[in-house]
């Protein structure tokens, strides 16, 4: 049965060998006994796509003749051979019995790795690694994370997770049987519970990304009854109010996007939580709240008994939107982005990929980023908010400005996130490894692109830039000519990139 903990970090020779190594740096005591050099994987993803030796060909043979005595349950391991046939030829094929290894070193090594570029905070996914580490065998944190990391491995193969030969629905199955089998037996929901129900959520919006159709969310919807059931408070684990900080930024989130209401109890939540620190991050999320519920009362305006309502949201959306601007100046300096207006600077490549207007931005990292751009779209939800309102308040007294002053607002926040597409995709054209670093990005001259951005840029740049498209083309009716193509067009090179297919 494969170990499904931590992946080994032995060094190429021990791994050859098969023989335990104890990863002592820069040479382990192996080596350093026979006197050879002791070289280790640059990281955790080229230990995943290393090139297959002898050795592991007949290691493969003993495991298919050891196959019958396996533990129940391993047999989601193995993908089909219909699946592994379909890998394209330049791709490093990954082997069938070491799947379920190389999918969760993969994933952890790439969506998981700790940033060290910032200490930004990252929802959930931050408090993944911890919750894993001390997870039992019964957890049902173990199968949703290996479905995730599963089919994010089948995405970055070309391969189709949507596939019904995909390994990964056999334990995403696994996974929700586990969470409704702890709902059943258990007293209390515990971090655990919560965190596999958001993974669950994160394996259907990568399903949802790559087969081209909405993310419904239907697990977070689960999150939030869960958590209104849930007695154990105070929170008695070290790990549980960074877990329940996690789940109520995927919520906000959400509802943001949907266009749906917030509970004001997911503000109380914080509330429970004894010395949380204050933060940028949970402030924005406050201040996104309430946008969130505010559009909610909007789309009521069409309704005669709701416009009377539209003096009240307007004001509402005018004193958001200025918390939100005054939210900037309590953000830490390295939060803010460097606008590079030399063109010279930019490779021709970057520019003919996708660059818009006169200007880019580079930014601390892909999470200071789009933290950013949320707060743009947080802006465009209420400057929306503030035109229908327009539509309804003839009866008080409105400066003319309003309305063009709020389409040149909202014409700038486009194009902020127009100018952050060059960070987030770099040169990145069609299918690539994930962690090819003959992309290009933009960097201040002298100062090269991070290595930590290669990988957190592919890994989520793409998936993150499809969301805040979708807030821009909201926008289309009061966009500059030629924009909404541009984002449209931006939007189709992502598709390519990530091997996005309508399934």
């Amino acid at each position: 049965m494969v170990n499904p903990g931590k992946p080994s970090g032995a060094c190429d020779l021990c791994r050859k060998r098969r023989i335990k190594c104890d990863e002592s740096r820069p040479t382990c005591s192996y080596c350093q006994k026979k006197d050879v050099p002791c070289r280790y994987p640059k990281s955790e993803f080229d230990v995943s796509w290393r090139d297959q030796t002898q050795v592991a060909s007949q290691a493969v043979r003993r495991r298919l003749d050891a196959r019958d005595t396996s533990l129940p349950g391993d047999e989601c391991q193995e993908p089909s051979s219909s699946l592994i046939g379909r890998t394209p030829p330049d791709v490093p094929r990954v082997l069938a019995q070491d799947q379920k290894e190389y999918a969760l070193s993969f994933f952890f090594d790439t969506y998981l790795r700790p940033s060290t570029l910032s200490n930004h905070q990252r929802g959930f996914l931050g408090c993944v690694p911890p919750a894993w580490s001390r997870a039992s065998p019964s957890s049902p944190l173990r199968p949703a994370i290996t479905a995730c990391a599963q089919a994010l491995l089948e995405a970055w193969s070309f391969l189709n997770p949507n596939a019904p030969d995909s390994p990964s629905r056999a334990y995403y199955a696994q996974g929700i049987m586990a969470v409704r089998r702890h709902l059943e037996d258990a007293e209390d929901i515990n971090d655990d519970v919560l965190l596999a129900t958001l993974l669950l959520d994160m394996y259907d919006g990568i399903r949802s990304f790559c087969g081209a159709r909405p993310h419904q969310s239907p697990h977070v919807r689960g999150s939030v009854a869960m958590i209104q059931n849930r007695r154990n408070i105070p929170l008695a684990s070290k790990t549980s109010p960074s877990t329940l900080l996690g789940v109520r930024s995927r919520i906000i989130g959400d509802a943001l996007k949907k266009r749906e209401p917030v509970s004001s109890t997911v503000l109380a939540w914080t509330a429970s939580i004894q010395d949380t620190p204050k933060s940028a991050d949970l402030e924005l999320e406050s201040i996104i709240l309430e946008v969130a519920n505010l559009q909610v009362l909007a789309t009521d305006l069409k309704n005669p008994s709701a416009a009377a309502l539209a003096p009240a949201l307007l004001a509402k959306a005018t004193e958001l939107d200025q918390r939100l601007l005054a939210w900037l100046a309590t953000i830490p300096d390295a939060w803010l982005p460097t606008y590079i207006y030399d063109l010279n600077t930019i490779p021709q490549s970057i520019k003919a990929a996708g660059f818009y207007g006169n200007h880019c931005t580079i930014h601390q990292s892909i999470w200071t980023a789009e933290t950013l751009n949320i707060h743009c779209v947080s802006r465009i939800t209420i400057g929306l908010v503030i035109l229908a309102c327009l539509d309804y308040t003839t009866n008080i007294e409105i400066p003319n400005s309003t309305h063009t002053e709020t389409l040149t607002t909202l014409q700038n926040l486009a194009d902020t996130i127009c100018a952050s597409v060059p960070f987030y995709l770099g040169d990145r054209i069609g299918l690539k490894r994930i962690d090819d670093k003959s992309i290009l990005y933009p960097h201040l001259p002298g100062v090269p692109t991070p290595d930590e951005h290669y990988i957190t840029a592919a890994a989520y740049g793409g998936m993150f830039l499809m969301k805040r498209f979708a807030e821009v083309l909201k926008l289309a009716p009061y966009l500059r000519v030629g924009q909404v193509p541009w984002a449209v067009g931006q939007m189709q090179r992502v598709k390519g990139i990530y091997l996005v297919s309508p399934s």
